[in-house]
């Protein structure tokens, strides 16, 4: 089912990362609060949470730790990641394991090291919470139970924020497929504009909208004039050239709310909200005067090209975009048939009946491809 209007990624991924408060995968989640409420119940000076690679560059849980000694202790505590169990070392200086440690002999002088596993609901280890002292101590069976429950909280708030990234990390590339597909679904390929079935349908929402609310609604048709020749002369390379810069420029000099649609070839339709048929008017010179001053080069020279346009409206017991567009069609071709390079206003009714913006007859035999 199409969705009106176009969504837009990148306010979408906004929206989704707001919506899941999750940082984004090169930001840090600090949780240095468990690691300072574990220092405070089990009177740690240091607390450090060791991590896999895969955890440590985005997760953070220290405490007490100074930011010269970081690495180095860091270094210390993954021999934590041997034990499967909580463990406590009264005095690193007198384990032969650990003696010689850059960490316990110098800065930051470790004596006391205890430690219990990080892990995930599968038992799956990715780290161990370490506590360190520089005097020598044990842990009471009660405390190291504390260690154990803190390790648990820890590990659950480890498992929870990775689950977030993930699943954030999936509805952002949920959204751009979506998004992908949205937009192979409903614009041209070559310029980005709607495609035909997507512009009447979207058209006749904006028809029903307008009479709804009573608001005027204006439609432009509109195509290269002689289009055939500079396929002829200059190639489809350089046909396909006028096309795309044709739908930018359009892109350009409309309003976000108006519909650009490539109808087929070199044909055009632009439905306009909130705008009377004055006002098409004028951007209908508007366009016809930018485009006739566009220049575009190929191997057999540089050349220009100009557009004709029809004009019309919708009438208010209308209920599709059809008419209008079929009276705004046929001003098109009374413009071709009138001259070229010039804008037809078809009102309701008399289709003979129309408003014509000439240019000066020099600049026309000038300046038409």
């Amino acid at each position: 089912m199409l969705t009106y209007p176009p969504p837009r990624f990148e306010q979408q991924k906004s929206e989704v990362l707001q919506r899941y408060r999750i940082l984004k995968s090169e930001s840090v989640h600090d949780a240095s609060h468990i690691a300072r409420t574990a220092s405070l119940a089990l009177n740690a000076p240091i607390v450090i949470a060791t991590l896999n690679e895969r955890y440590r560059h985005w997760y953070r849980a220290a405490h007490g730790v100074n930011a010269l000694d970081f690495n180095t202790l860091e270094m210390f505590c993954a021999h934590a990641n041997l034990s499967d169990e909580a463990f406590a070392v009264t005095d690193a200086r007198l384990e032969p394991y650990f003696a010689r440690e850059p960490a316990v002999m110098g800065a930051p002088n470790v004596v006391f090291f205890a430690g219990a596993p990080l892990s995930d609901p599968e038992g799956k280890r990715f780290g161990t919470l370490c506590l360190i002292d520089n005097q020598p101590r044990s842990l009471a069976p009660a405390q190291t139970e504390i260690l154990k429950s803190m390790a648990d909280i820890l590990s659950q708030d480890i498992c929870v924020h990775s689950a977030g990234r993930y699943a954030v990390q999936d509805l952002i590339n949920a959204e751009e497929d979506r998004c992908a597909l949205y937009e192979l679904a409903v614009t041209d390929p070559m310029t980005k504009a709607l495609n035909r079935r997507a512009f009447f349908r979207f058209a006749e929402r904006e028809v029903q909208r307008a009479q709804r609310h009573g608001h005027p609604l204006s439609v432009l048709m509109f195509d290269i004039d002689h289009f055939k020749k500079v396929n002829d002369v200059h190639g489809h390379a350089a046909g396909d050239q006028v096309i795309v810069a044709l739908s930018r420029l359009v892109t350009e000099c409309v309003r976000e709310a108006d519909l650009l649609g490539r109808l087929g070839g070199e044909e055009f339709g632009l439905i306009l909200p909130e705008t009377n048929v004055d006002a098409a008017l004028t951007l209908a010179n508007r366009l016809r005067e930018a485009v006739r001053k566009l220049r575009f080069n190929s191997p057999e020279g540089e050349f220009s090209v100009t557009i004709s346009l029809g004009v019309s409206r919708p009438e208010q017991a209308e209920a599709d975009i059809h008419a209008a567009l079929d009276r705004a069609d046929k001003g098109l071709y009374r413009a071709k048939r009138l001259g070229r390079n010039r804008a037809e206003l078809v009102p309701p009714g008399d289709i003979e009946t129309a408003t014509i913006i000439p240019l000066p007859f020099s600049e026309r035999a000038s300046d038409a491809a």
